[in-house]
This record gives structure tokens, C-alpha cells and sequence, in this order.
């Protein structure tokens, strides 16, 4: 039978400090690729790790900001880590996107990628609705794209063609 032993990580844990060599792996973000410096962290002999985090809100819209204005393609988890940051339930965001309830799903589980259409509404999305005042020129950049597109997406009416003297056939410009 095993020995049951109570552990008190508050007496047996160490402070250490997060440094550009060795930063904090913030995985309590959702995304796997954030890293803290300049924060005090516990670790204890078990292997318990605690961090002091200090004005979340503020890191998190700054996390936010970092995703939305960068030119790199967005994954499922920053897709999620957006919404989330929005407060808004799958089901009502994935109208935001023009995507199934389905199709968020798999993209915010990895499973499937995202559109660049629909990256640029999550990034417009949560420039509009973080209502922050500092990605207000970010929208207008998104929304000044997805209007270039649009116009260059426009249809052709009628395709004329003409047979000329020759017997070969020749396109007319389109009235």
C-alpha cells in the first residue's frame, strides 16, 4: 500500500523571475506561443508552477492587438483566443465569419484551415467590437481590402465574340 503524504506547495515552492533567456510559457492564454518576461513565478519540488500576472485584462487586449494587426495567417487557436476575447459563443460569432457553426468548430480545433476572407472579418470583427481605440486605423485598412476585393471580384455581363473575315473567332470588349 502507498504511503499518502500531504505536500504544501507554498512552503516548498521557489520564486524565480521570468527573463528573456528563460521567459514564462504562458499557456493559460489558449495559445501555445506566448511567453512572459519581467514576472515572478513559483515553482514548487512537485513540479506546480504558479505565476503572479499582473493587469491581465491589459495583456490579454495587447495579445489581442498582436493578433489582429499581424500580416501572419491567423490559426484555430488565435480564431478562438479572438472570440473569446469578445466574450461571444461559437454559435453567434461564426456568423460574424460567414462560416457554419461546423466550420468554426473545426477551425478553432486545428482540423480545418480558416478562408482569408474570413480572417479578415475576425480581425475586423474584434477591431469593431473591442472597441479599441487603438485598432480603429487597423479596421479601416481591413475594410478598405475587403472592398478592393469586392471590386475586383466584379462579374462579367455578357461574353461577345465575333467571327471575323478571316473564319477565326475574336472576343469584343464587353459593352
Amino acid at each position: 500500500m502507498e504511503k499518502m503524504t500531504d505536500h504544501n506547495c507554498m512552503a516548498s515552492r521557489v520564486e524565480k523571475v521570468a527573463t528573456i533567456q528563460k521567459p514564462y510559457h504562458f499557456l493559460d492564454s489558449g495559445l501555445p506561443n506566448v511567453y512572459l518576461v519581467g514576472i515572478k513565478y513559483f515553482v514548487c519540488e512537485c513540479g506546480n508552477v504558479v505565476a503572479e500576472i499582473p493587469a491581465v485584462k491589459q495583456l490579454m487586449q495587447l495579445i489581442a492587438r498582436d493578433l489582429v494587426t499581424s500580416p501572419l495567417d491567423l490559426t484555430g487557436a488565435e480564431i478562438r483566443f479572438i472570440r473569446k476575447r469578445l466574450g461571444k459563443k461559437a454559435s453567434e460569432y461564426c456568423k460574424y465569419l460567414g462560416v457554419t457553426p461546423e466550420t468554426l468548430s473545426r477551425v478553432e480545433s486545428g482540423k480545418q484551415p480558416i478562408s482569408i476572407q474570413s480572417q479578415k472579418l475576425a480581425r475586423l470583427s474584434y477591431c469593431v467590437f473591442s472597441e479599441d481605440p487603438a485598432l480603429v486605423e487597423c479596421a479601416r485598412t481591413i475594410l478598405q481590402s475587403i472592398l478592393e476585393e469586392m471590386k475586383n471580384k466584379q462579374k462579367r455581363t455578357k461574353i461577345i465574340l465575333e467571327m471575323d473575315v478571316n473564319q477565326e473567332w475574336r472576343e469584343l470588349k464587353a459593352a
